[in-house]
């Protein structure tokens, strides 16, 4: 067996992504490597991706990227609904400014939904050889879970309900060192507001929508013509197993594995099982051509 170098220490940076101040973590050498986090209050690059960066970055150029909103990055809110189009703007800023596309994506929860919804369009805004899409299903996340997530006063006590939803394992569910590290990325000037300013609903605006949110679209994945692996933390509250698979069945050669013993975020509670699932698909990929 190969052993890779050990990575260097990943650069924290920052990009001006088309006007959008955009923090991110960049590390290693070799082919590209997005890194997306999810959407829960707290959410940042090195949170949820500390685990495993430097074994990607022994074999890839690894961007693990604070998402418009989250993080480092600048907290700014499209208040007209496209809350989502402005990250997909952004990303796709980004790696133009860093001349790195195409680029293989590792996307988890919010980003996972995100990517696979780009990758089943005819033109999505930057290219897509390769996917990893981490803790999403076919249908929307679990409502009471999400519900949890949602219900976020800025305190530490507050966010402390939101971990038992996250993780399954005592070492990460029950930290307070972790606990209060996603809290102080929750404190960041504009972080809270910017998440919680998807609860404000216009009284202008028609329907009962509650927290901002609508009912998911009956999407269909069919489509997707890239690789796409998909992984789900063997106790995933947000995402039952059903779900899950009705997902791998409508994606095409979809690969899918489980992370025993880990909830939504198994990158974060196994990062060498995760890892092992992400280099093992793309080196697939890398043999078959």
């Amino acid at each position: 067996m190969e052993i890779a170098e050990p990575a260097p220490h990943p650069h924290s940076r920052y990009v001006d992504a088309d006007g959008i101040r955009t923090h991110l973590l960049d590390a290693g050498d070799g082919p590209p490597l997005l890194l997306l986090h999810g959407g829960e209050y707290g959410a940042a690059a090195e949170l949820t991706w500390a685990g495993c960066l430097p074994a990607l970055a022994a074999r890839h150029r690894v961007l693990a990227v604070d998402l418009v909103g989250f993080g480092r990055s600048a907290k700014i809110r499209d208040f007209a609904g496209g809350q989502r189009r402005l990250m997909v703007r952004q990303v796709a800023a980004l790696l133009a400014a860093l001349d790195v596309e195409p680029v293989a994506v590792v996307g988890t929860s919010l980003s996972a939904r995100m990517v696979l919804d780009m990758a089943a369009r005819p033109d999505p805004p930057w290219p897509l050889p390769a996917i990893v899409a981490a803790g999403i299903g076919l249908a929307a996340p679990d409502a009471a879970g999400r519900a949890v997530l949602e219900d976020f006063d800025g305190t530490l006590d507050g966010l402390r309900p939101s971990m038992e939803v996250l993780f399954h394992d005592p070492a990460w569910r029950d930290s307070e060192e972790y606990l209060r590290r996603r809290h102080a990325f929750t404190a960041l000037p504009g972080a809270w507001e910017t998440a919680a300013a998807a609860a404000v609903r216009s009284p202008l605006r028609s329907g009962d929508e509650r927290r901002g949110h609508v009912r998911a679209p009956r999407r269909d994945y069919g489509s997707i013509a890239v690789p796409v692996a998909l992984v789900r933390g063997e106790h995933d509250r947000l995402v039952p197993d059903a779900t899950w698979r009705e997902l791998a069945a409508q994606i095409p050669g979809a690969r899918t594995t489980t992370v025993p013993g880990a909830g939504h975020y198994p990158q974060v509670e196994r990062p060498d099982r995760f890892v092992a699932a992400v280099l093992g698909f793309l080196g697939a990929l890398r043999v078959r051509r």
